[in-house]
């Protein structure tokens, strides 16, 4: 029989008590293995940003940190009924009023499309006296509170082994994007038989005066005044404050008594040189693979409402009594997968209870479990790009397309249909309706549901949309919002940053959390994994972030190619930046469309 994890536990005061309580300073990363993209992102964060977005006032620790945020929890047991073997524990922290489900049943991975959250996904088995977990799907979190990242690629690996009355919790950190080697921490706890965890009483507020424009505190490259701090403090060589894999072994001591500490506070001018500071430039070198379509996933979201991955750009679809409404088709290529994807979904829908009234059918069971094909209503298309529009011909070619009226058949902003048409698509693939305000709602109720189009002005073109099914509460975004690349903004098809910026700035204020920055409003990306205003509201500052940089260097008189040379975005990159291309167009679009805006 396993150890009984369950109960409630106390932290006990550790050797690095005083990370986990003030927090480290700025600049301070000995004892990390970071590279020079994390130490980069750390060099420019501003704790402000925290304090004055309402969406990262009540963030919760990342279950990459938690464990090692030394809160009171309480474990519980989660048992089958009918054979009583532990299926799963389940703990919750008093700083995170969610509860984290650890499952030892064996239970498959999510796919790589599943929604990313605070807590991931936890599977664990015993091995001996220990249990060891596995985690992935973690949403971005932090290494160390002074601004040290971790990424949503990270897998963390824990290790829990009772010492009555003492539990200790061994968390190893494998990041792909900002660490060189697994980072080992630990934490102690003891029982605490009568402790009783409190409420959560975090509410957001919104500091920003009315009408004020939403802006991200950060330091711009090189100006952070307090990177030298510690080192004159503690009188430590600022090669060792800045950490690195190297200076945690033994053999860095000889090195680092040969440094001098500095002797007074200076402005510290870092240079970002090592491997994670060229994974744009390795995806810009690689040979561009042909896509593969041939797994095309259905993944439910929320209401009637599913995300289709792995046929070009997401795919939206709503399903139900009316048939089904697709926000954009996919690639031309991937069709026929995207079509029996859909199959699959509308026939895995229960059948309707039986009416309280006689049976008009002689046999109700064989009636009511077997479907027709599936009917297609509407193609609701978000931009032009191929990934998007490509499969519309063989969407409107299949016999499951039945639409709504001829001129609802494939639906877009007017640009989108002016510019396939001045392109000569092919003419099936064409928008047949268009619409030209900023708000456009159907004329009428589809699968229950209002279905509520908004136009995204200039973010990623001229003609990007966002459909918003209001009973599902999915947002589905095309490309103005993408989990793992960055915004294809293209300048000269009417994109622009400030268009691209207002636009996620409204996507935000159309989401609710459910709490604590997770759930609630979820969000189909046009590339990447089921999301949420979390995703969502990083990605928005991200982008603010790197606009802000590059604006700051137009500024100083740079050229695109002395900016590009600078690489603005290269802390973001290993999250970001891993397509061929992706980087590189997205500075030099927002390089062109500032320069643009300041010639106007």
């Amino acid at each position: 029989m396993p150890v009984d994890l369950s109960g409630t536990w106390r932290w006990v005061h550790h050797e690095d008590q005083y990370e986990h309580e003030p927090g480290a300073d700025p600049g301070e990363y000995w004892g990390l293995p970071l590279n020079d993209a994390a130490r980069m992102r750390a060099d420019t964060y501003n704790e402000t940003w925290v304090t004055s977005s309402p969406l990262l006032q009540c963030r919760p620790r990342a279950v990459d940190y938690q464990p090692l945020g030394l809160d009171p929890m309480q474990i519980e047991k989660l048992v089958d009924p009918l054979n009583r073997q532990l299926v799963a524990y389940r703990i919750a922290y008093e700083k995170n009023p969610g509860e984290r489900m650890i499952w030892l049943d064996g239970r498959p991975r999510p796919s790589q499309y599943a929604q990313h959250t605070w807590e991931g996904f936890s599977s664990g088995k015993f091995k001996g006296d220990t249990l060891e977990i596995t985690t992935t799907h973690i949403k971005e979190g932090y290494a160390r509170r002074n601004g040290v990242p971790t990424s949503f690629r990270a897998t963390v690996v824990e290790q829990v082994f009772l010492d009555e009355p003492f539990m200790t919790w061994v968390v190893t950190i494998m990041d792909p994007d900002y660490l060189t080697e697994p980072l080992v921490k630990s934490a102690t706890y003891i029982r605490a038989p009568t402790l009783q965890l409190p409420a959560y009483p975090c509410q957001p507020e919104d500091w920003q005066a009315p009408g004020a424009k939403y802006r991200v505190p950060h330091y711009l490259l090189g100006e952070n005044p307090y990177l030298t701090e510690d080192a004159v403090k503690y009188k430590t060589p600022i090669e060792g404050i800045r950490g690195g894999a190297e200076t945690m072994y033994p053999e860095w001591r000889t090195i680092g008594a040969k440094l001098a500490p500095p002797a007074a506070q200076y402005a510290l001018k870092p240079v970002y040189n090592d491997a994670s500071t060229h994974i744009a430039e390795r995806a810009d070198a690689q040979t561009k693979s042909p896509p593969n379509y041939e797994k095309v996933e259905a993944l439910h979201v929320a209401g009637n409402v599913y995300m289709l991955a792995g046929g070009g750009g997401n795919i939206a679809v709503s399903v139900g009594g009316d048939g089904a409404i697709m926000v954009d088709s996919g690639a031309a290529e991937a069709s026929e997968k995207v079509l029996a994807a859909i199959r699959q979904v509308a026939q895995t829908l229960k059948p309707p209870d039986r009416p309280d009234s006689a049976s008009p059918f002689a046999g109700t069971w064989l009636a009511t479990h077997t479907f027709a094909e599936p009917v297609i209503r509407a193609v609701i298309n978000t931009n032009d790009n191929p990934d998007h529009v490509g499969g519309n011909a063989g969407i409107r070619k299949s016999p499951m397309f039945r639409p709504i009226a001829p001129s609802f058949m494939i639906f877009a902003h007017d640009m989108v249909q002016r510019r396939m048409t001045d392109q000569n698509a092919p003419e099936l693939s064409i928008p047949t309706g268009t619409y030209e305000q900023d708000r456009f709602i159907l004329h009428r109720y589809l699968n229950n549901q209002a279905v509520e189009i908004f136009h995204m002005a200039n973010a990623v073109t001229d003609g990007d949309s966002a459909v918003w099914f209001r009973r599902s509460d999915v947002i589905a975004t095309g490309d103005v919002f993408n989990s793992d690349t960055y915004p294809p903004i293209d300048v000269a098809r009417g994109g622009s940053i400030e268009g691209e910026i207002d636009s996620l700035n409204k996507l935000v204020d159309l989401c609710a959390a459910e709490f604590m920055s997770q759930g609630g409003t979820m969000i189909v990306p046009g590339h990447g994994w089921v999301s949420d205003v979390g995703d969502l509201g990083f990605y928005r500052d991200m982008v603010i972030i790197v606009r802000d940089r590059i604006q700051n260097m137009i500024d100083k008189g740079m050229t695109l190619e002395q900016v590009r040379a600078a690489k603005p975005s290269l802390d973001f990159d290993p999250e970001f930046g891993r397509q061929p291309g992706a980087a590189s167009q997205f500075v030099e679009a927002v390089y062109r469309s500032l320069k643009e805006k300041k010639g106007k």
